[in-house]
């Protein structure tokens, strides 16, 4: 089986194979290759980094019929309703968009398509959000950053056993900014490199000429990983109950993907991955997320393809033919930056341009003495929960629209940023834009981050149950950094949201999971609302709209309307 790429949309299409197919808690991790040998401590900073930079290395690091989280965390029925219908938004002037108004604001962004760094479907939500921040009054600025651009276009395996029999593999999904091959693909005898460490290719022949098989071993945790390092947790048996719910994430990197460099160093000229995952999982997992290209050609199949090539080589020597086409070229994506008109003089304005070390608007320079709350996300994303801050964002800017801050508060900065998934080495993460603008950077007080909102829990159980919902809301992060006064408040506006199964979370050395790392690392207060479910990298039919909750998605992006209120105030 075969995948193919939409040249049109830069990223995989409904014709596609992604579209086809269908520790503090890691006591007794299992699983092939290394991940029953990896530490706890490395699993806690993998959840660290894991949701947010390529900074791991650097120690940072409903639909209809769905369900609704009820006041115990338990889940209730809910109904999709009429997506459009705006009659729902509450109270005109201080009351969020409804959920049926903000879950047509999620499928509208979905319906672009998966919104992989510098594709078209990218450019086309950020042209949109761009038009409808606009269309709220809002001053809009777009700063351009480079971008080393991936985009897959066409992939397929195919085997020669030892009986001469060709058959074509079913490919759960290719490995992101791995390399590429020609139309015609590269053709090499299977060498299994079991987890592909070191070692592994010392105690195989010669790999050169060849594709190697390799683990990517996945560590089984529990969702006590997240109590483990929580300062508070809501409701109180929450503890308890993570520590029977499987967090097995592969976004967490833990332990980590074998070493394309390695294998290429000792003359590998492609690999193929074995996730370990079921099928439903493994297919279109866009992993590792923020790899650096590699210069290996590599596609991921799922445990059961995994254990299926192995028997072939158990019988005897395997052929094997990986294609992955790929655009790889140097283009540029752009930041947006929205703020309310203008409280202060120099906000940004319409069409702003980069210069002078400051964000240069119609309006002149943004700046000023911590009169500023940046509210952050990131437009790049998989699906509907990857990214949904940025409807969230809208949501937040359309209710400040209509119902501005006092006079006297602060401004409110919305930013989002363009290439989430992409290395810090591809392009110019926050942390870097903010410095390189100083006046800006100097104008905020703090900041607050949005991202994968409304989420389900969807598992397979430790591999005991079929894929499939939990009945359960996927566990939240309330992680605040560089300010006690300010955990205070966000988790005092959770209580008071009624938000449950979430954690309280510290930074963990460098890191403030997600997007919150750029600002926290900057030293500005910061707060950043997450979760991260096992679907939350996934390409694939339906946007994995059904795995999110409209009412569980209000409720949360409610919650960050009243906290940002509650910052903006002096």
């Amino acid at each position: 089986m075969s995948g193919t790429g939409d040249a049109g949309a830069g990223g995989p299409s409904r014709r596609g194979l992604l579209w086809r197919l269908g520790g503090f808690a890691c006591v007794g991790a299992t699983g092939p290759g290394r991940a029953g040998r990896w530490a706890a401590g490395g699993l806690v900073a993998a959840l660290a980094a894991g949701l947010g930079s390529d900074s791991a290395g650097r120690k940072a690091t409903a639909a209809a019929g769905g369900v609704s989280q009820g006041d115990e965390g338990q889940a209730t029925r809910g109904d999709r309703g009429n997506p459009g219908d705006p009659g729902d938004s509450g109270d005109p002037d201080d009351s969020l968009v409804g959920p049926d108004v903000l879950w047509e604001w999620v499928e509208r962004m979905a319906a672009f398509g998966p919104r992989l760094p510098g594709s078209p479907a990218h450019r086309r939500h950020i042209d949109d959000l761009d038009t409808r921040l606009r269309d709220l009054g809002l001053a809009v600025s777009r700063q351009r950053v480079p971008l080393d651009r991936w985009l897959a276009r066409t992939w397929a395996l195919r085997i020669v056993d030892a009986r001469g029999a060709t058959t074509v593999v079913p490919v759960a999904a290719y490995r992101p900014c791995s390399g590429e091959t020609s139309s015609r693909g590269v053709t090499g005898p299977v060498v299994d490199v079991g987890a592909g460490a070191e070692e592994d290719y010392r105690a195989r022949p010669a790999v050169a000429g060849a594709i190697v098989l390799a683990d990517g071993g996945i560590a089984r945790l529990r969702a006590d990983v997240l109590a483990g390092l929580a300062l508070d947790v809501a409701p109180p048996n929450a503890r308890a109950r993570f520590a029977t719910e499987d967090y097995t994430r592969v976004w967490l990197g833990a332990p980590p993907q074998p070493d394309l460099t390695l294998a290429r160093r000792r003359g590998a000229i492609a690999m193929i991955e074995i996730l370990d995952l079921p099928a439903a999982l493994a297919a279109g997992q866009y992993t590792p997320h923020q790899q650096a290209h590699a210069g290996l050609p590599t596609l991921h199949v799922d445990r059961d393809q995994g254990a299926h090539l192995r028997a072939l080589l158990a019988a005897g020597p395997v052929q094997a033919t990986v294609m992955l086409t790929a655009q790889r070229d140097g283009t540029d994506v752009d930041y947006l930056l929205a703020r309310q008109p203008a409280s202060h003089a120099g906000a940004t304005g319409g069409g702003g341009v980069v210069g002078g070390g400051g964000v240069v608007g119609g309006g002149g320079v943004v700046g000023g003495d911590g009169d500023t709350v940046l509210v952050a996300t990131h437009t790049d994303g998989q699906n509907a929960v990857e990214e949904n801050g940025g409807p969230v964002l809208l949501a937040l800017a359309e209710r400040l629209a209509r119902h501005p801050p006092p006079p006297g508060g602060r401004d409110a900065l919305f930013l989002f940023a363009p290439a989430h998934m992409a290395a810090d080495s591809a392009t110019i993460k926050t942390d870097a834009f903010l410095r390189a603008r100083p006046s800006l950077l100097a104008s905020i007080n703090a900041a607050l981050v949005a991202e994968h909102l409304g989420a389900l829990a969807w598992d397979d159980q430790d591999g005991t149950m079929p894929y499939g919902p939990r009945g359960r809301s996927e566990p939240a992060v309330v992680a605040v950094g560089n300010s006690d006064a300010l955990r205070g408040l966000a988790w005092a506006a959770a209580r008071a949201h009624g938000l449950d199964r979430i954690a309280l979370m510290p930074p963990y050395e460098d890191g403030l999971y997600g997007e919150g790392t750029f600002p926290y690392r900057l030293g500005l207060p910061t707060v950043a609302f997450l979760s991260g479910p096992a679907y939350l990298l996934q390409v694939g039919p339906g946007d994995q709209l059904d795995k999110l909750d409209r009412h569980l998605l209000h409720r949360q992006a409610t919650f960050l309307a009243d906290l940002l209120d509650r910052m903006l105030r002096r």
